[in-house]
C-alpha cells in the first residue's frame, strides 16, 4: 500500500500516522453540495474491510480464466451492468481476455476505487463525468489522456470525459436523458391525453390534476445530488435558451439576470400553487419514484436511468407506462449528458489487456450489447437497432431535443471552493424554505461564484 500521506482537495498534508492509507479525498459526483474526508477511523476500518474484498464490494467472475487468458478487473458502482460484462466474456467479444466485475457501494466507490488503484488492483474502471471528478486522477497521475480516435462517440457524452487540461480522458460509457417523467396510465385514467405546448397549458394540466387529489408534480429536495445534476438541468433546458446558458459558463451573462432566474420564480410560482409535493424540502429520492409509480403523483423530473426494468416503476406495476417530456418554456429542450467514463488505471499491472477492453467500449458490438442487456442509451454516436419501446422514445427525444449547454458540467463553473453545483442547491432549497426569494437566491450564487474570481467575476459584479 502507499506510503505517501493523505493528500487534500487543498493539497495539504494530514497527520503522519495516518500516512499508509495513502488516500485522495474526491469531490463526490453522487454528492456534489458537499463531501466530507473520511474520519480516521473510517479510514481504517476501510482498508481493513478491502483486505477482505471491499465495502458492499460484490464480485462477479464474468467466466472462468484459463492459461491462455488474461483476467482484468473492471470495477464499477452500476450493479445492472454485470450481466453485460458476463456476456462479452463469456461470448468472447475480446479474445484473449476475461473480466472479473467488481462493484461496491455508491457512496464510498470513489474512495474504494482509489485505494484500489494505490494497490495496483482496479485496470479498468467507470469514473463519474466532468472535469471536476478527472482532475484528482489526473493530478495524480493515475489515469492518463487517451489517445486514440473518439469520432464515432455521441457529442454529449464527450463532454464528461475532457478533463480541465482540455484533453480527453478515457472513453464515455453512456448517454442519459433527464426530462419530465410521466405516469401515462394514470393521465389516460384522468382522460388527459395531450401533452402541453406551453408553460399555461403545463399549468392547467396540473390545476386538473390537483383538483382530482393528485400531486401534478414530486421532487426530491432533500437529495442534494438530485436538485444539482437533475432539477435545476432540466429547468434550465425547458425555460432558458442555450445561448444564454453558454453566456453563463464564458463569464458574458450573469446569474442574478431575469433569464437565470426565471427557473427559482418557475419553482416558486408551482410550490404556492400547490403543485408540488407537501414534503418537498425533505423530499427523499426513492420516495418520489415510489410516489409516482402508485399514482400518487403525476411525474416527477428525474433521469432515464429510471426507465429501467429493476426500477422502482416496474416493481409497484409491471405494467407501468412512461412519457417524457421537455418543461414545454421558451426553450423546450431535454438535458442529456455522459453517464461517466470508462478509465484505464495507470497503475495496471494489465495494461495491454485492460487497453483492449477499453477499445472495445468504442465497438458498434458493444453498444449493441449495451442496450440489450442493459437497457439503456449508449455512448456509440452511429446508428444501432434499438427495439421499440421506452428507450427508443428517449432516443429518439436526446436526438432531436437535446439541450446544448449544462452548467453541471461546466469546468469553469466548479473548480473553485464554492462550485455552482453546490451553491444551486442551497439556493434551491432555501428558496423552498421560504428562507430566500428568487432574486435573493440567483445573487446568493452569484456572490459565491464571485468570491473565487470564477471567470465572470469582473463582469458580474453586484
Amino acid at each position: 500500500m502507499s506510503t505517501s500521506a493523505i493528500i487534500t482537495a487543498k493539497g495539504r498534508r494530514r497527520s503522519k500516522h495516518y500516512r499508509f492509507l495513502g488516500i485522495i479525498p474526491l469531490p463526490s459526483y453522487f454528492h456534489p453540495h458537499f463531501r466530507p474526508y473520511l474520519p480516521p477511523y473510517l479510514c481504517l476500518c476501510l482498508c481493513l474491510i478491502l483486505q477482505l474484498g471491499g465495502i458492499g464490494a460484490n464480485i462477479s467472475y464474468a467466466a472462468q480464466s484459463n492459461s491462455e487468458s488474461t483476467t482484468v478487473s473492471f470495477y464499477t458502482w452500476r450493479r445492472q451492468d454485470i450481466e453485460l460484462w458476463e456476456q462479452i466474456s463469456q461470448q468472447n467479444m475480446i479474445p484473449g481476455v476475461k473480466i472479473r466485475v467488481v462493484t461496491s457501494f455508491r457512496h464510498y466507490y470513489p474512495d474504494y476505487v482509489i485505494l484500489e488503484l494505490q494497490n495496483n488492483n482496479a485496470d479498468i474502471f467507470l469514473w463519474p463525468p466532468g472535469a471536476s471528478s478527472l482532475k484528482p486522477l489526473i493530478e495524480h497521475q493515475l489515469i492518463a489522456p487517451y489517445e486514440g480516435d473518439l469520432s464515432q462517440m455521441n457529442a454529449s457524452a464527450l463532454v464528461g470525459g475532457k478533463g480541465p487540461d482540455g484533453k480527453y480522458y478515457g472513453v464515455p460509457s453512456a448517454i442519459q436523458l433527464q426530462s419530465v417523467m410521466v405516469n401515462r396510465k394514470l393521465l389516460d385514467k384522468l382522460g388527459i391525453r395531450n401533452k402541453p405546448s406551453s408553460l399555461s397549458e403545463l399549468s392547467a394540466m396540473f390545476d386538473t390534476l390537483k383538483s382530482a387529489g393528485v400531486t401534478p408534480l414530486h421532487l426530491a429536495g432533500g437529495t442534494n445530488w438530485y436538485l444539482s445534476q437533475v432539477v435545476s438541468e432540466v429547468l434550465m433546458a425547458g425555460l432558458v435558451d442555450s445561448d444564454f446558458t453558454q453566456g453563463l459558463i464564458s463569464g458574458q451573462r450573469c446569474f442574478y439576470e431575469d433569464e437565470y432566474q426565471l427557473i427559482f420564480t418557475t419553482l416558486l410560482k408551482w410550490q404556492k400553487a400547490g403543485y408540488l409535493n407537501q414534503d418537498i424540502v425533505k423530499g427523499d429520492y426513492t420516495v418520489m419514484s415510489k410516489a409516482v409509480a402508485l399514482g400518487n403523483s403525476a411525474m416527477s423530473i428525474d433521469g432515464g436511468w429510471m426507465a429501467s426494468p429493476t426500477s422502482d416503476f416496474y416493481n409497484v406495476d409491471p405494467g407501468y407506462k412512461f412519457d417524457f417530456w421537455a418543461i414545454p418554456g421558451a426553450s423546450g429542450k431535454v438535458y442529456t449528458h455522459g453517464d461517466g467514463t470508462f478509465q484505464v488505471g495507470t497503475t495496471s499491472n494489465k495494461l495491454a489487456a485492460a487497453k483492449q477492453v477499453l477499445e472495445f467500449t468504442k465497438t458498434k458490438k458493444f453498444a449493441e450489447m449495451f442496450v440489450k442487456y442493459v437497457n439503456e442509451l449508449p455512448a456509440y454516436g452511429g446508428d444501432i437497432y434499438i427495439p421499440p419501446g421506452d428507450l427508443n422514445n428517449m432516443a429518439t427525444l436526446s436526438k432531436q431535443q437535446s439541450y446544448a449547454a449544462s452548467l453541471f458540467a461546466a469546468y469553469e463553473l466548479n473548480r473553485g471552493e464554492l462550485p455552482y453545483n453546490g451553491l444551486v442547491v442551497t439556493a434551491i432549497q432555501d428558496l423552498l424554505k421560504g428562507k430566500a426569494s428568487p432574486e435573493q437566491a440567483t445573487r446568493a450564487i452569484q456572490t459565491g461564484l464571485n468570491s473565487w474570481q470564477y471567470i465572470g467575476h469582473a463582469n458580474c459584479q453586484q
